[in-house]
């Protein structure tokens, strides 16, 4: 008895942050619930009975990291980073079971998955009303909900397992980062606070734009969480040039960092935003690639110049933030620029967005310490430092951005290969694969793959191990997997 109150003790705060989310999720199926008395739809139980188990869950893991009096440890951080996503997936893919929509159990974790982990896969299709409002609704909250929650992650527990890989390198090293509940509380008030300011602007430019409320707030949740999907009638139906200039400022939205935008806010200073190298260098990247595609589609005669640059730049500004919105047939574009829009997945948004990919942060620090070891083999007797914004970068994160780097590749080859046994081509599987660690399923559909709705079983379940491992920035699962050796270790 003795032994399992100290087990408790040592896991107090991971199971408040488990208690905490569950209750937030189960408390968020009860607007889903609502809006299918409200619209009669006749099924409104499927939510309440998942909503229920939810905060009944919540309460019981609260009452077990009651007595947390300490701060959270590294081992206690990555468990809780591995163990959300597949119990918010769980959680969510309840309605999609117990509403007969999809029956298999595979194919609504799938689909579960693929919204919390904002990817934008889906074996269903949203847009021909097959689907009920509140299952779209849902949807949409999951999506929204997996954004903030990667947003919270990444301000509160991330810094104390994977020592922040750059984050800290934002608003000029002046966030603080803590291993105490108090000041992870704080942090994560200031995330949720500029993630809802941004769906509010978002929501505010798609009325703007024409569109229906309900569906504007959809469309905002949706874009800012990073989880868009590429069906046509998201936007190609519509046809209007002022919805996807006001998609495309949403996207752009959702690839800054929101501390940064906490710490502009909080000193009322626009000046520290545009002064962010990462801010810079996501716009020159956003400007040249969008440039690069707009020129091939112009040179190849695929559209005019005007159009040319329309769909150059959305779909930079949607690959870019891994949103993954398409707003023409980008299958059917030259190799030159479906292989651009490959390559801006895995670079993604900036550091502490909800988007995938390697961030801005990690690809400026390599590049950096490239050029600086070029010159150190030149002058080996040169004394040279990395530095971001005029700071130097500790070579404690530079080794950490490399290890990532190095992982996430092979995590990627070794993917790619695995897909391709279900007989895809080569691309197809480097699409789905990098869809899957970039949060951006988009990628699948540049090279033939509309859906998932009759893919294999074992195929949909190794996708959702690869969505949830690209949220969880893979350091914390092998974190997890060598504390479990050595604890096997230690007591075999």
């Amino acid at each position: 008895m003795l032994r399992l109150r100290q087990s408790r003790r040592e896991l107090d705060i991971f199971w408040l942050l488990m208690g905490g989310v569950s209750e937030i999720i189960g408390f968020a199926m009860l607007v889903p619930f609502a809006d299918s008395l409200l619209g009669q739809e006749g099924n409104s139980w499927v939510y309440l009975i998942p909503a229920v188990l939810a905060i009944a869950l919540g309460m019981g893991f609260g009452w077990l990291g009651r007595d947390h009096k300490r701060q959270i440890h590294v081992w206690e951080g990555a468990l809780f980073m591995v163990l959300v996503w597949p119990l918010l997936s769980v959680l969510g893919m309840m309605p999609y079971v117990l509403s007969g929509i999809l029956p298999n159990p595979v194919d609504a974790l799938f689909e579960s998955v693929a919204a919390i982990t904002t990817t934008g896969l889906s074996c269903l299709d949203y847009a021909h009303g097959s689907v009920k409002p509140s299952l779209i609704l849902w949807h949409s909250l999951m999506n929204w909900l997996g954004g903030l929650n990667f947003i919270i992650i990444l301000s509160t527990v991330l810094p104390q397992v994977s020592g922040c890989f750059g984050l800290t390198l934002s608003a000029r090293q002046s966030i603080f980062f803590s291993p105490v509940w108090n000041k992870m509380a704080e942090s994560a008030r200031q995330g949720f606070g500029v993630y809802a300011s941004l769906t509010g602007l978002s929501f505010l430019l798609y009325l703007s734009a024409g569109i229906e409320p309900f569906s504007a707030l959809m469309r905002a949740m949706v874009t800012l969480s990073s989880s868009g999907t590429a069906l046509p009638e998201a936007f190609m139906t519509h046809h209007s040039p002022t919805l996807e200039l006001a998609a495309g400022i949403s996207m752009i939205m959702a690839g800054l960092n929101p501390l940064l935008c906490w710490k502009a806010w909080d000193r009322r200073s626009l000046r520290l935003i545009f002064r962010d190298t990462e801010l810079q260098a996501y716009l020159a990247l956003l400007f040249a690639g969008g440039g690069l595609i707009a020129w091939n589609l112009c040179r190849t005669g695929v559209y005019g110049v005007e159009d040319s640059l329309r769909y150059g730049f959305f779909q930079a500004a949607s690959f870019l933030s891994t949103s993954g919105f398409v707003s023409a047939p980008c299958w059917d574009w030259p190799d030159f620029s479906r292989l651009l829009l490959l390559v801006f997945v895995f670079v993604g948004g900036c550091i502490g967005s909800a988007g995938g990919g390697l961030k801005v942060m990690r690809l400026l620090v390599l590049m950096r310490m490239a050029v600086t070891e070029v010159r150190h083999t030149l002058h080996p007797h040169m004394v040279v430092s990395i530095k971001i914004d005029g700071l130097p970068v500790p070579m404690k994160i530079v080794g950490r951005v490399l290890s990532f780097f190095y992982l996430f590749f092979s995590l990627f080859i070794l993917s790619s290969i695995v897909i391709s046994l279900s007989g895809v081509s080569l691309m197809q599987a480097m699409g789905i694969a990098a869809g899957c660690l970039t949060s951006t399923g988009s990628t699948a559909d540049l090279f033939g793959i509309a859906g998932f709705a009759g893919a294999p079983h074992w195929l949909e379940l190794f996708c959702s191990f690869l969505m949830i491992l690209g949220r969880i920035e893979i350091f914390s699962f092998f974190v997890l997997i060598d504390g479990g050796i050595r604890s096997v270790s230690k007591h075999w």
